[in-house]
């Protein structure tokens, strides 16, 4: 369902292709077509950031994490490092995440749901998200 607002009034199609056929010019569809995708790519980088770790995953890490980092560097044990090493490896991937997803969402022919166009889940990270 998109929403097309001319000036005057709303008008509201099934799909883009139901609004071309009732002469709705692109400049008003081409802002919508670009929103529409931004939020399918969006949607898709969550899915796939979802899928290496569930949410409650992601709040157990961040947690973990700040709790081991008031601890004195010298006081950490090595598994304590280990899981600090591994939350901050798996920032790095959300950001690399983040930033294709920015990248793709100004690139009309990009193919968002090839597993080319994203980052690769460094090996590292799923044994610390299985911890938690």
């Amino acid at each position: 369902m998109i929403k097309i607002y001319d000036g005057d009034f709303e008008h509201w199609f099934a799909s883009v292709e139901e609004a071309r056929e009732a002469r709705i010019g692109e400049d008003k569809l081409g802002p919508v077509v670009r929103e529409q995708r931004k939020a399918a790519i969006s949607a898709e980088c969550r899915r796939r950031i979802y899928a290496a770790a569930s949410a409650e995953a992601q709040m157990n890490m961040a947690t973990s994490a700040a709790i081991i980092s008031g601890k004195a560097e010298a006081d950490r044990s090595e598994d304590e490092v280990t899981v600090l090493d591994g939350v901050r490896l798996a920032l790095d991937w959300v950001v690399s995440m983040r930033a294709a997803f920015e990248s793709m969402s100004k690139d009309p022919d990009a193919d968002y749901l090839a597993d080319a166009a994203w980052p690769v889940l460094p090996p590292e990270i799923p044994p610390i998200i299985d911890r938690f």
